[in-house]
């Protein structure tokens, strides 16, 4: 950051040259939303990081500042995300935030500032076809931009396969560099995002550890935003049925008069129902909120006063990232 006394509004062009360093990792592509949420990262949020370091060698450290990152699939895909270190080292919880289909990173800036300064260390991937990640390279070397109005059940099931799972290798990387504990990962999910996040979290607890050497089983916590029901053949049911969910703290957010109501007050209820069947999970760690509006998605979370609040509170008051819950291990 050249000058963090540099405040908004200004020009796309001078956004490039304030923004040299992330300048080389964005994609030609870059739209002026995209310019705008980088901008408030470096200008907003790493100021804010700045302030909070444990010694002046943290506050110039690069590795804590908010920045872009190219995430590459099993499938050979780039993606962009945007990455928001914390400065708690491994009592640091990440959140991994999964953005609604056909949206991308910057409307969840100012969830994403109030995760961050509480400690969090926040993940954005823009998933395949979205956002900064539209335009991919062939085997032919040549551009071709995805379209999500064209992808179906498969390349929606890709996103939660590859994906995400490419998420959370950038995070396992950051994991064993000590700057955050995957142990405590908490996933929000967002409208057709939350599909996604509960079938993403679902098979991670699906990948045994072998021997000592942990390997999945790392989801501790998560949030469904205005979540929808099915998307492209794949429901949010078998997810919400499955033991493991049911057992992690789960926080369902919809605006009592949006589209969304009804589907969150049913999750809820099964998802209550699971608990108490199954005996597992504490009843206090099922938490529905569900503010007096029709808002839902980012609109819900950016213009309802209780949403952010709420959701920080959740992450970190249900989810630990202490040695004794949810103890630091090196990954593989």
């Amino acid at each position: 950051m050249s000058d963090p006394q540099v405040h908004l509004p200004v020009s796309e062009s001078r956004l490039a040259n304030r923004l040299t360093p992330f300048a080389k990792i964005l994609p030609p592509h870059a739209t002026a939303v995209t310019f705008a949420l980088v901008t408030t990262c470096v200008l907003g949020i790493g100021s804010t990081a700045t302030g909070q370091g444990k010694s002046g060698s943290n506050r110039e450290d690069p590795e804590l500042q908010p920045r872009a990152v190219t995430l590459t699939t099993a499938d050979r895909l780039r993606l962009r995300a945007f990455y928001f270190p914390s400065d708690k080292g491994k009592q640091a919880i990440p959140v991994l935030l999964v953005h609604e289909w056909g949206g991308q990173g910057s409307p969840y800036n100012q969830l994403v500032r109030s995760l961050r300064d509480a400690g969090c260390a926040v993940l954005v991937p823009e998933y395949r076809g979205h956002g900064g990640s539209r335009e991919q390279t062939n085997a032919r070397g040549n551009t071709v931009r995805l379209d999500p109005g064209a992808m179906r059940r498969g390349e929606v099931m890709a996103v939660v396969n590859s994906d995400l799972e490419a998420a959370k290798r950038f995070l396992k990387d950051e994991n064993n560099a000590g700057r955050l504990n995957l142990n405590a990962l908490t996933v929000i999910g967002i409208r057709e995002g939350a599909i996604l996040a509960a079938h993403w979290s679902i098979a991670d607890w699906r990948f045994p550890s072998i021997g000592a050497k942990k390997q999945g089983q790392d989801v501790k916590g998560i949030v469904l935003v205005s979540p929808e029901r099915n998307f492209m053949g794949i429901a949010i049911d078998p997810a919400l049925g499955d033991r493991t969910l049911i057992g992690l703290p789960v926080m369902v957010v919809a605006g009592a008069d949006s589209s969304q109501a009804s589907e969150t007050e049913r999750i809820v209820r099964r998802l209550a129902g699971g608990k108490d069947r199954a005996r597992v999970g504490k009843a206090s760690e099922l938490v529905e909120l569900m503010p007096s509006t029709n808002l839902s998605g980012a609109r819900l979370i950016n213009d309802s006063p209780d949403v952010i609040p709420s959701i920080v509170r959740f992450v970190t008051t249900k989810v630990s990232a202490s040695q004794d819950v949810n103890p630091w291990i090196e990954r593989p």
